[in-house]
């Protein structure tokens, strides 16, 4: 590597350290780039080695966030706070008893929230039950502020627990504890750290916001006993206040998927009930908060619709093997599409998107593109990460076999 970009390269880590806690109080913090379009040499890596529990390497299964200039994470019951080297960072640490699990979800009033369970002892005749806890710790300093603790109707052990973050609405923060099995979502108002209400048998992925004191937790329904993965599903809506249950869009659905598309759309995919081996047939369509189906996309044959990823901004760009397109978050208006044979343009495969910005790759390497255009906006952008904020990128790494165990690397943003 050539002197000049050493330099660079150990003058960015520097700053990434200070502004993470390697340095003095009152450091200045690095250079943000908002979106980036370059990233550096590779700083670190999580989740790599023997030890580590997490075995996902792209953006839907990676528990961690970029928050500031330290990434977030769960790993085998711990939360994580690290700095641009992977290296932890002193301060978070889950209550006794606790297993955290899922990705890190940061809120406006700087906490960061991570669902946790925790075995509920027996006694007599009673087995052991099952709780969860929605843990709330600030992003500065790492303390815990406050969790919110309820017992599940149902039991397992915490490490085949998953958990989600859904998102924040209204003050309101929904956490869903599920295993292949059973599912459970809860409602938490913020400012008291009180269980508003729980859903039994229903899963939420995303919420979404219903004017300035409203909102939607929008998720899935599958019998108790019975896997989404393969059961037939149904689109439930709650009041992310009351828990109450509201207009939903009618599908039944196989492996059934709901991510947020802008502060008030989602994306609402999955397997049809007339999908054969022989004759795939997936849905995806975009639905409103009220649940209300604002665009349909037809997806071809396939079992596997579009994975769709907002950007955090005004579009939400969805990618799978060999098509990508963008629509805009508010109207789901549909604004570009690739492959374009006529300009002699390919999809690439999409990592992610954020700021504007898609980062992806083709044959020719990674690549950014313009998130409301799809114009190529760099072709050298040095790395194609699945988590993206202004200072850091977050790869997924694809040594160790079939991408295990490589762990997942970090990369400064430097343009």
């Amino acid at each position: 590597m050539p002197a000049r970009l050493v330099a660079v390269v150990t003058a960015i880590t520097a700053l990434l350290l200070a502004a993470c806690g390697g340095s003095p109080t009152g450091a200045a913090p690095p250079p943000s780039y908002d979106p980036p379009t370059g990233f550096g040499a590779p700083t670190g890596n999580l989740f790599g080695g023997s030890g580590t529990r997490v075995f996902g390497r792209d953006a839907a299964s990676l528990p961690a966030a970029l928050i500031g200039t330290a990434i977030w994470g769960t790993d085998g019951g711990r939360v994580l706070r690290t700095d641009s080297t992977g290296a932890e960072v002193p301060g978070p640490a889950a209550p006794a008893g606790r297993y955290a699990a899922g990705k890190p979800v940061a809120t406006p009033d700087g906490a960061v929230l991570v669902g946790a369970s925790s075995v509920v002892p027996g006694s007599g005749t009673t087995p052991p039950g099952l709780a969860v806890d929605l843990l709330a710790f600030d992003a500065q300093t790492g303390a815990l502020r406050w969790n919110a603790p309820t017992q599940l109707p149902w039991a397992d052990r915490p490490p085949a627990v998953a958990m989600k973050v859904a998102g924040v609405v209204a003050g309101v923060a929904v956490l869903t504890a599920s295993t292949d099995a059973q599912r459970t979502a809860i409602g938490v108002d913020l400012t008291s750290g009180r269980v508003l209400w729980t859903a039994d048998g229903v899963a939420v992925d995303a919420v979404l916001a219903d004017g300035p004191a409203g909102g939607t937790a929008l998720g899935v329904a599958t019998a108790p006993g019975e896997s989404r993965a393969y059961a037939d599903s149904t689109i439930v809506g709650l009041d992310a206040v009351t828990g109450l249950r509201r207009s939903a869009p009618p599908d039944v659905l196989r492996a059934p998927q709901i991510t947020p598309a802008g502060p008030g759309l989602a994306v609402v995919s999955g397997r049809t009930g007339a999908t054969t081996l022989a004759a795939p047939s997936a849905s995806l369509r975009f639905v409103d908060a009220r649940g209300a189906t604002v665009r349909t996309v037809d997806v071809g044959n396939t079992y596997s619709p579009p994975r769709c990823v907002w950007d955090e901004a005004a579009t939400t760009v969805c990618g799978g093997d060999t098509r990508v397109f963008a629509v805009d978050a508010g109207t789901a208006a549909p604004l570009w599409e690739l492959p374009d044979p006529r300009a002699n343009r390919v999809a690439p495969r999409m990592t992610t998107a954020w700021h504007g910005a898609v980062y992806g790759t083709t044959v020719n390497g990674p690549l950014v593109l313009d998130a409301r255009t799809g114009a190529d906006r760099e072709t050298r952008p040095g790395a194609a990460p699945v988590l993206v904020n202004a200072y850091l990128g977050l790869g997924a790494e694809t040594s160790g076999v079939a991408g295990f165990g490589g762990g997942a690397t970090i990369t400064p943003a430097v343009r």
